[in-house]
């Protein structure tokens, strides 16, 4: 029985240490904004898109790689965006599409940094995720909408930016953002978004 109770009272701590580093694990470590507008790449397509975004980060805790000019790290990021169809009426937009839709996000995303030493740090961001699209059909010209096929969707995107401040703690990006469903439907026509984003990390 005592020792019983010894082995209690010396795995408690390591209990509770290991408690709190896992609830740590769920704390975001940056969040960020971004404001996009519709990116014209399919041809005979008239949209116009804008989109608002607000996204939440987690940090991988431990780099990829690292050298004197680059580290190679990751992160994951849950995100939220707001898109709106600035069409009026005059633009006969499609009936069936909608003028407004919600998407919700979450990608890994692997994060190229240059220059490690330097105040200023730029980095080029690459990430596949999945996201949940509130609407199927999107407002554009004449009848037909834009058919993204269902609500399930992968999120693709490719971002240059820098990192910069005391603590490198803001960033600065811009990039392109794919939503398309990779044939997990009938219909699969995509679209696209450019974006600026900036971010905090604390």
């Amino acid at each position: 029985m005592k020792k019983a109770i010894a082995s209690l009272c010396l795995s408690a701590p390591l209990l509770i240490q290991a408690q709190s580093a896992h609830a740590e694990d769920f704390v975001p470590d940056s969040i960020n904004v971004s404001y996009g507008q519709y990116l014209d790449l399919v041809s005979g397509r008239s949209a116009d898109y804008t989109n608002l975004r607000l996204g939440i980060t987690w940090d991988w805790k431990k780099n990829f790689y690292q050298s004197d000019h680059m580290v190679l790290s990751s992160y994951f990021e849950l995100a939220a965006s707001s898109w709106k169809s600035n069409l009026t009426a005059s633009d006969n937009p499609s009936p069936d599409g909608k003028d407004k839709a919600t998407a919700i996000s979450f990608s890994p995303v692997l994060r190229m940094a240059f220059l490690p030493d330097a105040s200023v740090r730029p980095f080029l961001d690459l990430g596949v995720g999945a996201a949940y699209l509130s609407e199927k059909d999107l407002e554009k010209k004449k009848r037909s909408p834009i058919n993204m096929g269902g609500h399930s969707q992968f999120e693709i995107r490719v971002m240059a930016g820098v990192e910069f401040g005391s603590q490198r703690q803001f960033e600065l990006s811009y990039g392109w953002f794919h939503y398309s469903n990779a044939g997990l439907h009938s219909m699969n026509e995509s679209i696209d978004f450019h974006f600026v984003t900036l971010g905090y990390h604390w």
